[in-house]
């Protein structure tokens, strides 16, 4: 079943990098309108991306995915998806550059075309990253080993605590930037107005450049005691406190992978959820429908839940939701971490 799961998944992909080869490739102006949802993920897309960082993230993506392939497979990926061609070069004519002395067999070079597609999707999901975890995705300075969050509710206000332990894949890392995604916005006028969010580090380093980046988005960055070096580890321990929580998700979405992620909801007793459920490894806004069928959860005799999660993917939704007491369907925003 799962050798027949990855078969798919590359299957799918293969679909997609087809549509995006058409015309002129990466070269395309309406590229950014032509990922799919498995190159999205395999790319690391976001749903807030500007179209300029989508662009920038599937092209580099595929860039680094053709550099995997056997040297003599590169040269014809490059010139299927556009890399290095003409800028009005369409599809059909890239394919001509296939052609070797007489051998301008349209078949031959169509079939050759297709062959190092699906070589680029195996990739995708077969090549082993540097930090872990099976499937190339959005590089990045570095990315999660643990996470561990407690969300504690208190009638429409929560806490969060959260420890996440990060792993360098550069030298000097200064910082770890981080964000948090809002159902509704934390500004009404334009300006930022962060008054009820606090944000705090009890441990392992400092909160600073608290920022809106839209206007459901808040980005701060955790800096280190000290910068680390590719390879080193370093945990973090910090609270966030929203006066109303905008809606019963709390998910984490990552921006770069995660190898696990721990999640303890604490509910209020007076006010007890109709019923819990996991959301795992969706795309966000999938997270977001309430009457899609999940697993169940059960509030312990504490009134709390405990799920956990390994192998994270980037731009994936993974955690957990809640009808509220008195509602007759949850409502349809979330908290996200990134």
């Amino acid at each position: 079943m799962a050798q027949e799961a990855a078969e798919a998944k590359i299957n799918a992909l293969s679909a997609e990098l087809k549509l995006l080869r058409k015309g002129l490739g990466i070269q395309a102006k309406t590229l950014p309108g032509l990922v799919g949802e498995q190159l999205r993920e395999v790319c690391g897309v976001h749903e807030d991306d500007t179209p300029g960082t989508v662009r920038g993230k599937v092209v580099e993506t595929l860039r680094r995915l053709i550099e995997t392939l056997p040297e003599s497979h590169r040269r014809t990926a490059r010139i299927v998806l556009g890399f290095g061609t003409g800028a009005n070069e369409r599809y059909t004519q890239r394919l001509e550059l296939l052609g070797t002395g007489t051998d301008r067999n349209v078949r031959t070079m169509q079939r050759r075309a297709d062959d190092v597609i699906y070589l680029i999707a195996e990739a995708a999901y077969g090549a082993p990253s540097p930090y872990g975890g099976t499937a190339i995705s959005d590089d990045g300075p570095w990315h999660t080993s643990a996470l561990s969050v407690r969300l504690t509710l208190t009638g429409v206000a929560a806490e969060i605590f959260e420890t996440r332990r990060v792993a360098s894949h550069v030298a000097g890392l200064a910082d770890v930037e981080h964000a948090i995604s809002l159902a509704r916005p934390a500004s009404t006028t334009g300006q930022p107005d962060l008054s009820g969010l606090g944000i705090d580090v009890i441990a392992g380093g400092e909160v600073h450049s608290v920022r809106m980046i839209t206007p459901t988005r808040v980005a701060f960055s955790l800096r280190p005691p000290q910068p680390l070096d590719a390879g080193d580890e370093h945990e973090f321990f910090f609270r966030i406190r929203v006066a109303e929580l905008p809606a019963p998700f709390y998910c984490c979405t990552p921006q770069f992978p995660c190898e696990s992620f721990d999640l303890n909801v604490r509910f209020d007793r007076r006010r007890p959820p109709q019923r819990v459920w996991r959301i795992d490894g969706e795309l966000s806004k999938d997270a977001q429908d309430p009457l899609t069928a999940r697993k169940p959860l059960f509030l312990d005799n504490a009134g709390e839940v405990h799920t956990g999660f390994r192998e994270l993917r980037p731009a994936r939704s993974y955690g957990v939701g809640w009808q509220p007491a008195g509602t007759t369907s949850p409502s349809s925003g979330q908290v996200h971490t990134h």
